[in-house]
C-alpha cells in the first residue's frame, strides 16, 4: 500500500499538480493486480459465449423465423444480425452494469477510508485527483470491457460470414457502445462525490441501466435525451440498417453532453468537499 501511494516529485501545471502520481496509482489498481486479467476473462467470455451459441450452435438456427431469415438475406445474414444484437444490445447493458459495480468505490471507498483526505493533504489539486481517476479508469474500462469483447465479437462474426465483417459499420457500433459505457462511468464517479453510501449509487446507476429502456418506452421523448436507446443504435449502425437521423444522432449527442455534465458535477463537488 505504501509503495502504491508514494508521491514522487513531478514537473506539472499547477492546476493539475499531482496528476501523474495519481494516474500511476489508479493505473496500478488495474494493471498491477489480478483485476485486469479477471476482467479480461469475464467480459469476453460472457459476451463471446452467448455469441458462439447463436452463431454456431445448430439449435438456434433451427428455430429461426423464416420471414426474418428472408428479410436478412438468408440464414447466415440472419445469424450475423442476431450476433451483433448480442454484442451491442445485450453487451452494452451488461458492460454498463459491470462499470457501475467496478467504479462505485473509486471515490466513495477513498472518502470512507480517509485516503482521499490524506491524498489531498499532499501537493495534489482536486481537479488532478478527479481527472486521474477519470482517465485511468476510462482507459482500463475501454480496453478490457469494450475493446476485448468487441475484438472477439468481430472475429466470431467474420468466421460465421466466411469473410471480414464490414469494418466501418462495426466501428461505428463500437463507438456508440463506448459512449454508452462512458455515460455510466462518469455517472458513477459523479454519484460517488454526491452520496456517502453505496445504496443510492447502485440504485440510480443500475436503475438507469436496467430500467431506462422500459421507462423510455412509456415516455418516448426520454429516449432522445438519454443513452437508453444507444444499445439499439449501436446494433443498427453495426448492421448498416437504416434509421431516422433523430433516432441515431439524438441519443449519441445526449450521451456525450451527459458525460460532460457528470464530469463537471463531479469536479464541482470535489472543489466544495470538506474534510
Amino acid at each position: 500500500m505504501t509503495s502504491n501511494l508514494q508521491v514522487r516529485p513531478m514537473a506539472e501545471w499547477s492546476r493539475l499538480r499531482g496528476f501523474a502520481n495519481l494516474f500511476h496509482k489508479e493505473s496500478r489498481a488495474w494493471w498491477g493486480t489480478r483485476r485486469w486479467w479477471l476482467n479480461a476473462m469475464i467480459w469476453p467470455g460472457l459476451i463471446g459465449g452467448l455469441m458462439v451459441n447463436i452463431l454456431f450452435v445448430p439449435t438456434f438456427a433451427s428455430v429461426a423465423n423464416p420471414a426474418e431469415v428472408e428479410r436478412a438475406g438468408g440464414l447466415t445474414g440472419y445469424l450475423a444480425q442476431m450476433g451483433t444484437g448480442v454484442l451491442f444490445e445485450f453487451g452494452a447493458v451488461a458492460l454498463a452494469i459491470g462499470v457501475i459495480v467496478l467504479i462505485q468505490d473509486v471515490i466513495l471507498g477513498e472518502r470512507q477510508s480517509g485516503l482521499m483526505e490524506w491524498l489531498l493533504s499532499q501537493p495534489v489539486t482536486r481537479p488532478a485527483y478527479l481527472l486521474a481517476k477519470l482517465t485511468a479508469n476510462s482507459l482500463a474500462v475501454l480496453v478490457l470491457l469494450v475493446g476485448l469483447p468487441a475484438s472477439l465479437g468481430y472475429g466470431l462474426l467474420s468466421i460465421r460470414l466466411g469473410a471480414a465483417f464490414p469494418v466501418w459499420p462495426f466501428l461505428m457500433g463500437v463507438g456508440a457502445m463506448i459512449l454508452h459505457t462512458l455515460f455510466y462511468l462518469t455517472l458513477t464517479l459523479a454519484l460517488g462525490t454526491i452520496f456517502s453510501s453505496r445504496a443510492p449509487i447502485l440504485g440510480l446507476g443500475l436503475g438507469s441501466a436496467l430500467g431506462g429502456a422500459l421507462l423510455g418506452s412509456l415516455f418516448k421523448p426520454l429516449l432522445y435525451v438519454t443513452p437508453w436507446m444507444l444499445p439499439k443504435v449501436a446494433a443498427l449502425l453495426a448492421n448498416s440498417q437504416a434509421a431516422p437521423p433523430a433516432v441515431l444522432w439524438a441519443p449519441l449527442t445526449a450521451a456525450f453532453i451527459w458525460c460532460v455534465i457528470f464530469s463537471g458535477v463531479a469536479l464541482l463537488r470535489m472543489e466544495r468537499m470538506e474534510f
